[in-house]
């Protein structure tokens, strides 16, 4: 009886005269993280207007590839506005290209932490570039996004055209970021059909298909709905992650092309109303694809002091918060303190079992 009441005794003295503490505790999470290719500008002057804005309101993206990144007079203060109106935050990043008239960007939900934009091989196509961000999306992997906007138009040099920017954009990525990065490519490629060699080119390196479609089946981007001008394409590595666009009831497991005038109901994309989509000037449909990424979170927790239960003769057990990592101490001597391991876990309950044969010997719980 001397030995098991010294034992118990032991554990008890381990915590502090506190009846609480405050500890860190690692945990394991998941979030869906949903990317958007945004060529919505409407109007005259390729901007974005009220019709632009509601969409992405309603679609609730956490990064968006933008395309004729446009709004009044195109200042700093102008950009934030609209970033702002748009994430409904004053806290999202953003990346916007410099000396062009209808330049792409990026915003995002997380921290940009590099961005910057590549020069276009078609001459002809001077009014944007390749517009790249490094996102630090939650967890240690972070995101590489490419806004892009390729040649217009049909017929087969203009394919031949966009088949070249798209060898080149497969170029810069494999020299500018890692392997096997999390990248996503995503935007306005003005492609006619999902056969095209630009396309061919991608799906080299980054998963093209099966495309996203709107809730009637249609993958077709252009305002006349007749050709998949718009993508979201993610690097092999990070398309695992790739999880059903849910908006409201509905489920679109290979992600979704949003047209305001044949989606219902509106109410789960509010403030869109049904002409956004068909408004004057806006040529594209947004397309979004939703990601699920898992990582660990540190969180403070606070524990109580373990209410300790003895299973007699040499077994203890006690409860705590889950993903508490304890740690169990021997002594002769309450001075000198040496590791008898960690205690064993079924989710809040927590048991440890002594297999010493000493006659006399003082047991402490450690956390951390």
């Amino acid at each position: 009886m001397q030995w098991l009441l010294a034992f118990v005794l032991a554990l008890l003295l381990a915590f502090s005269a506190e009846a609480q503490i405050t500890v860190p505790v690692v945990s394991a999470t998941n979030r869906v993280i949903r990317i958007a290719a945004s060529n919505l500008s409407s109007g005259s002057n390729q901007g974005y207007e009220a019709s632009g804005i509601h969409l992405l309101q309603g679609l609730k993206p956490d990064i968006i590839a933008m395309q004729e990144f446009n709004f009044g007079a195109n200042q700093t203060a102008d950009i934030q506005l609209l970033v702002n109106q748009i994430t409904f935050t004053n806290g999202a990043s953003w990346f916007r290209e410099s000396g062009y008239s209808i330049p792409n960007g990026i915003i995002s939900r997380w921290p940009i932490l590099a961005s910057g934009s590549w020069v276009d091989i078609d001459t002809g196509v001077n009014d944007r570039g390749f517009a790249w961000a490094r996102i630090d999306l939650p967890g240690t992997n972070d995101l590489y996004d490419v806004s892009t906007h390729l040649k217009a138009s049909s017929g087969s040099a203009n394919e031949v055209r966009r088949e070249a920017q798209a060898t080149q954009l497969k170029g810069l990525i494999q020299s500018n970021f890692p392997a096997n990065a999390w990248i996503v490519v995503a935007g306005d490629l003005n492609t006619y059909n999902t056969n095209e060699a630009a396309i061919q080119v991608v799906s080299t390196f980054l998963k093209t298909s099966p495309d996203a479609v709107d809730n009637l089946g249609d993958p077709d981007t252009n305002a006349g709905r007749t050709a998949p001008y718009d993508h979201v394409y993610g690097s092999y590595t990070f398309s695992t992650n790739q999880v059903a666009t849910v908006i409201g009831a509905a489920s679109y497991p290979n992600g979704l092309v949003f047209d305001s005038r044949v989606f219902t109901p509106l109410s789960a994309v509010a403030p869109a109303e049904a002409g956004d989509s068909g408004v004057a000037g806006m040529q594209h449909m947004a397309v979004l694809k939703d990601f699920r990424i898992s990582y660990q979170v540190t969180n403070q927790v606070s524990v109580s002091q373990p209410l300790l239960t003895l299973q007699p003769p040499t077994r203890l057990q006690w409860s705590a918060p889950s993903n508490l990592v304890f740690q169990v101490e021997t002594s002769a001597t309450l001075s000198a303190w040496a590791s008898a391991g960690s205690p064993t876990a079924f989710g809040t309950n927590y048991t440890f079992t002594n297999v010493s044969t000493g006659p006399m010997i003082f047991f402490r719980l450690r956390y951390p």
